[in-house]
């Protein structure tokens, strides 16, 4: 299909938070009598029609690609200084607040779905920033007006569209970079993608048969409920890996489902096809945004001797490690021809980055100084790490206190030495042991910008785009650390009533308001209440709760 105008294969069809409930039992149908396999998909934008989630992706963030640039020894643009680029922006729920964050940096997002660029260009007037252009466009739109970017952004479209569209990207990518810019682009891979492909077959051939994206959507659930239901008693290998994979597909979002699995375009490839077109755009493999991805010291011995054996370069490497793992997803960073990166990654490249973790650890037990007595801590993902390294015990227990904050390499080793009494050395115990535990896992994180800790004020002030989307009825908001964070009733009427002019009472007092008319519901013992005092009382506790979870979710600015 040719990338036109009326195209509708443009926008983001985006591997994001899924986060549905669990579907109830759907039972299958046939279509209505008018309806056939022919009728196809609906004439307009999909997109427009069941627009799709736009939220922060924290892997694609330029500081994230500024980290993996620099680890490679490379000189990335500061991000509080640049210009990004997004292809298929969708409503801009993965720039916007990265525009906020860093207001002298410029930020341009393109889509093909005016319904979600007008929604997106609301969250942008309303939070007032004059650093994010979302624009209303074809990807094959883009020329040497736009300019050139420091970062390029591509999640979730690769896969999605047409041929022509997809070197389209890849020439956006060649021809807009800077000479030290880095573009990410993400896409479905094989070899994982063929059993997932299969299910995607399976359910379009039945959903194809029906004419909403409502439709479609339902009786592609029905489908995913019946197979499961057949194949619940073979224990084979076809059984186990068909009810793996429709467990995944059962617990998403009626959006990603529909743009993941029921779009018309979906073409993933293996990773050396991905690089070979890259290259035909100019364009050479700098790393993955999930940097530990890249890592082999997590395999067996044997694993690792034998594809040092076969592969002869990075690529290779990357290509046979998607055949152990059974990869289906990259996320890509490429970077222009001249640049040379340095997949050796030296301990030194950490020195000049931030350094967090991904969740409070709590520690206070343990025996910082001793070289036997043992430390283990866990990720939010379950990953533990046991250590007796003193240097890395009393760096993670600097880092949980600080926590959600970051600090700078200097100031952690300066900490350290404080900590448990050990003479300098320049840093170097520190350097490896924090890259060590950086590639093998997920608890500490790099960066090249700083992450405050920002408390609960007297009068707190959230994220402006957080407000501005909320008020504009969207789901979920963004935060500083670029995450994702999902909101109840009380998040959506109280987070917009943050703006730094109100205290605590003056906020409790308008949430009041909304309980007396019900626009805030709040029960008692499974009944409303209506009384100003009760729904006060019942409020308190919950606000001053809410307030701390923003805080600890960094959505409060100073």
């Amino acid at each position: 299909m040719a990338d036109a105008p009326q195209a509708t294969q443009q926008t983001k069809a985006k591997a994001g938070p899924a986060g549905a409930p669990a579907a109830p039992t759907h039972r299958l149908a046939a279509p209505a009598p008018a309806a056939t396999v022919s009728a196809g998909r609906p004439a307009g934008n999909p997109y427009d029609e069941l627009p799709y989630d736009s939220h922060p992706f924290s892997q694609t963030h330029p500081a994230r690609l500024a980290t993996v640039a620099t680890l490679f020894g490379l000189t990335p643009a500061p991000v509080e200084k640049c210009r990004v680029l997004e292809l298929g922006c969708a409503a801009g729920g993965n720039i916007a607040t990265i525009g906020e964050m860093y207001p002298d940096s410029e930020l341009v997002g393109v889509d093909l779905s005016a319904r979600q660029i007008a929604d997106g260009q609301q969250v942008v007037k309303a939070a007032g920033l004059t650093n994010v252009d979302l624009r209303h466009a074809s990807i094959t739109d883009i020329d040497e007006s736009y300019g050139t970017f420091d970062y390029i952004i591509c999640h979730g479209v690769f896969s999605w569209v047409p041929d022509p569209v997809r070197q389209k990207i890849l020439a956006v990518c060649g021809a807009n970079l800077k000479p030290t810019g880095v573009a990410y682009v993400s896409y479905n891979t094989y070899p994982g993608w063929h059993m997932r492909g299969m299910l995607r077959d399976m359910m379009r051939f039945h959903a194809d048969r029906f004419t909403t994206p409502k439709q479609k959507v339902e009786q592609a659930r029905a489908l995913i409920d019946f197979l499961a239901s057949s194949t619940k008693n073979d224990s084979g290998p076809y059984g186990a890996l068909l009810r793996q994979e429709l467990e995944s597909i059962r617990h998403q979002a009626d959006h990603y489902l529909y743009h993941e699995h029921l779009e018309e375009v979906n073409d993933p490839v293996y990773f050396h096809q991905f690089i070979d077109m890259a290259h035909k755009h100019n364009l050479r493999y700098l790393g993955e945004a999930r940097l530990p991805t890249m890592v082999t010291t997590n395999f067996a011995p044997d694993v690792r001797k034998a594809i040092a054996t076969v592969a002869t370069d990075q690529i290779q490497i990357e290509q046979y490690l998607d055949f152990v793992r059974n990869r289906m997803f990259r996320e890509t960073l490429l970077v222009r021809p001249s640049v040379n990166p340095n997949w050796a990654i030296r301990p030194d490249a950490v020195r000049s980055l931030q350094v967090g973790v991904t969740k409070r650890t709590v520690d206070d037990a343990v025996d910082l100084k001793s070289t036997t007595a043992q430390a283990q801590y866990s990720s939010v993902s379950g990953m533990t790490l046991t250590t007796t390294n003193p240097v890395l015990k009393a760096a993670m227990r600097i880092l949980g206190q600080a926590w959600p904050a970051t600090i700078s390499f200097e100031d952690l080793d300066r900490g350290i030495s404080e900590l448990i009494g050990r003479p300098s050395d320049n840093g170097q115990q520190l350097s490896v042991a924090i890259l060590n535990t950086y590639l093998s896992s997920n608890l500490i994180e790099l960066t090249t910008v700083p992450v405050a800790k920002v408390g609960v004020t007297e009068k707190p002030l959230a994220l402006a785009t957080a407000r501005a989307r909320l008020g504009a009825d969207q789901n979920g908001v963004a935060s500083r650390r670029h995450e994702f964070m999902r909101t109840n009733d009380l998040d959506k009427r109280l987070i917009p009533l943050l703006d730094g002019t109100r205290d605590r009472d003056a906020v409790l007092d308008k949430l009041v308001q909304l309980g007396v008319v019900g626009e805030l519901q709040i029960h008692r013992d499974n009944q409303r209440l209506t009384d100003p005092v009760a729904i006060r009382a019942a409020l308190s506790g919950a606000l001053d709760q809410a307030l701390e979870r923003y805080a600890t979710a960094c959505l409060l600015k100073a």
